[in-house]
């Protein structure tokens, strides 16, 4: 009769434990991704500025920083189990490569704009859905 015992409060431990780990990670996982969106905000910015007065130097960086941004939000949510996290995982893994693809292709003001709606788009359909 010990011995269930001694495997519950085993289990009850692990579940403790288990529970304790998510308390601490979950935040430290919300903040990263605040300063991700923040870094997104910021980049955003910059995009319009690129818009007003076209630099393709700029236009490739605002958006391989789009790219990085969103490879980083993407890992966050990388083999997480939740419809939300798996949700969240393919909506950055598709930013990450259209802006990715768009960082190498964006010749003028016209190609620029067109990635960055497509973007933005993203951005979008992310902030509906979650917001």
């Amino acid at each position: 009769m010990t011995q269930p015992r001694k495997s519950s409060s085993k289990l009850n431990r692990y579940i403790g434990a288990g529970l304790v780990l998510a308390a601490l990670a979950g935040p430290a996982v919300a903040a990263s991704l605040k300063s991700v969106m923040g870094s997104m905000g910021d980049n955003t910015a910059s995009a319009k500025a690129v818009l007003a007065n076209f630099d393709g130097k700029a236009a490739e960086q605002v958006l391989r920083r789009y790219a990085a941004d969103a490879a980083a939000a993407d890992a966050m949510f990388a083999g997480q189990g939740s419809a939300k996290e798996r949700d969240l995982h393919a909506r950055f893994s598709r930013m990450a490569v259209i802006a990715g693809t768009a960082s190498q292709q964006t010749q003028d003001k016209a190609s620029f704009r067109k990635a960055f709606v497509a973007v933005a788009a993203e951005c979008k359909s992310c902030h509906t859905a979650y917001k």
